[in-house]
């Protein structure tokens, strides 16, 4: 039997990888959040730069998970400190994602400010971690387990901004 045109077509395709390249961001001297970061940057200047385990992470993300959520419209874009946040056990996208940083302490742990889907109108924060070879997103208000930033890359978890302590990186992949 020949293969019809459409058939080869559809096969090609379908060897094409599910994947989409993660972006990672290119270093920028501001972002327009700075103000806000000061939790963040205290807190980050705390790591000890140890490198948990998937385990570990996993473990402290299903914790975080289990968070109350809870918004504070009086500051609103200024993530509270993780001790208020583990005191409280609660917190809102910003405090969860800042609180499992803290629990990490990974110095490549990249606090993350975007929007959740192309179609959402509020911004989200979240975690960006590289281990073993792969970036891997940690979303304490969403979900309890990793996920493999490289499956969602373009259509979930949308980076405008991260931060690795004073280091801030601006996301060209980022819907205008």
């Amino acid at each position: 039997m020949k293969p019809t045109r459409s058939s080869v077509v559809l096969f090609l395709l379908s060897c094409l990888p599910l994947t989409a390249a993660v972006d990672t961001g290119r270093p920028t001297s501001s972002t327009v959040y700075d103000a806000y970061m000061g939790p963040m940057r205290q807190t980050y200047a705390r790591f000890t730069g140890r490198t948990p385990t998937l385990d570990e992470v996993r473990s402290q993300l299903r914790t975080a998970k289990r968070f109350r959520y809870y918004f504070d419209s009086s500051n609103p874009y200024v993530p509270q400190l993780p001790e208020v946040t583990e005191a409280k056990r609660e917190g809102d996208c910003k405090a969860k994602s800042l609180w499992l940083a803290y629990k990490m302490s990974d110095r490549k742990t990249r606090y993350v400010v975007g929007k959740i889907s192309t179609s959402s109108r509020m911004a989200h924060a979240w975690l960006l971690w590289p281990n073993g070879g792969q970036w891997l997103i940690l979303d304490p208000t969403w979900n309890s387990e990793v996920v493999d930033a490289e499956r969602v890359a373009g259509k979930k978890w949308l980076a405008r901004y991260s931060y690795v302590g004073s280091t801030a990186y601006l996301h060209s992949s980022y819907p205008q």
